[in-house]
């Protein structure tokens, strides 16, 4: 072969060698700008308020001041399209019995058309043996943290209960964007369209019963207070029993024919309240109702007005079932309740925990490996 041949095949090697080399440069750059990119991206979501974007409803930052309509706006999540058309910030008068309660609310065209005012339709992405309601409050952002460290959360391979939280609006714009990051992080908070009152837990049931009813599949629901520890293995245990009934169940700790206080925190005047006794009721902190009362108290809704007691209103829908509410000991509620934070055998829900207290109980059930 001629020289000048064999240097010309060496130095066209050497060139593609270059151009193979720039090219291998030029691809390895373009991958890192585009991983970087989609981290950028994705960590503006995580930490930034509009996050709650991102979920099928809208959260607004300052729900006091909504104005009158606005164009309908689309929201796009994956290949589902969404509709959403909110409309101005307007009062609405409940009907309780023999008692008007005024709440503001935020009325929104909901892609389903909801009975309560509920907004949020999260979905369970499974069945649940049991269904953990918690009513809570927007600042409460410590005992949620709590409840979340301790029993909250079904740690064995085959989920057994899950925990959500009930929550209303905050007319505190801080607080308002606080919930939103915190259920862009957790995803485990359930929204109605009013604002917060002591005397609005009646709205808060109702639109939990329907979320659940709606959007998740369960056996039993527990409904709770923020303060309060629940032994979830030694209530399903209980639930298991063969002596527990499975369906139209209602169990807690229950007041018989309670007489009505005229007087005090939970007094109702004549006007308010004609009669001298309630239905039988469960007590507010915590009790349990099978999946087919939760659907039957959804479908009566709007038949007995809201009352200002949001557990004697379930009593008053139970008594408008035919239901007889079943009375377990483990439901520890004042005025039969220890003052210290002791854990019994046969716990199942414990009011009055919040705090250290909540911990050290979850901690002694723990060592106990309490079950019924």
């Amino acid at each position: 072969m001629p020289s000048h041949a064999l240097h010309i095949t060496r130095s066209n090697k050497r060139l593609l060698r270059r151009i193979a080399g720039v090219f291998y440069v030029a691809v390895t750059i373009a991958i890192i700008t585009v991983c970087l990119r989609d981290w950028s991206q994705t960590w503006r979501i995580v930490s930034s308020p509009p996050a709650r974007q991102l979920r099928s409803v809208n959260v607004h930052t300052e729900v006091q001041h909504l104005k009158t309509p606005t164009p309908a706006s689309v929201e796009k999540t994956g290949a589902t399209t969404i509709k959403t058309e909110i409309t101005k910030s307007s009062p609405v008068e409940l009907e309780g019995t023999h008692r008007t309660v005024r709440v503001s609310t935020i009325e929104e065209r909901l892609p389903l058309e909801h009975k309560t005012t509920l907004t949020s339709t999260t979905k369970c992405n499974q069945h649940y043996f049991l269904l953990i309601l918690v009513s809570s409050a927007p600042a409460y952002f410590d005992r949620r943290r709590s409840i979340r460290q301790t029993w909250a959360v079904d740690s064995s391979i085959n989920t057994r209960w899950k925990t959500v939280f009930l929550l209303g609006q905050s007319r505190d714009k801080n607080d308002t964007e606080l919930l939103q990051r915190e259920d862009a992080f957790y995803g485990d908070l359930i929204r109605a369209n009013y604002y917060e009152h002591y005397w609005n837990q009646t709205l808060k049931i109702e639109m939990g019963f329907e979320w659940a009813a709606r959007y998740c599949s369960f056996k039993f629901l527990l409904k709770a207070d923020d303060d309060v520890f629940i032994n979830p293995p030694a209530v399903i245990a209980v639930l298991n029993r063969a002596a527990t009934p499975k369906d139209k169940l209602y169990m807690g700790h229950v007041y018989r024919n309670p007489r009505v206080q005229r007087t005090g925190k939970w007094s109702l005047s004549q006007e308010e309240y004609k009669m001298t006794n309630y239905p039988d009721f469960c007590a507010g902190p915590g009790y349990i109702l099978s999946t087919d009362v939760v659907t039957s108290f959804v479908s009566i809704f709007g038949r007995i007005p809201q009352f200002k007691f949001d557990d004697v209103y379930v009593g008053m829908l139970a008594a408008k079932m035919g239901l007889n509410a079943v009375h377990v000991r483990g439901f520890q509620t004042p005025p039969y309740l220890s003052k210290t934070c002791v854990l019994y055998d046969n716990t199942f829900v414990r009011h009055g925990a919040v705090g250290q207290c909540l911990i050290d109980l979850f901690q002694k059930s723990q060592i106990k490996g309490m079950s019924p």
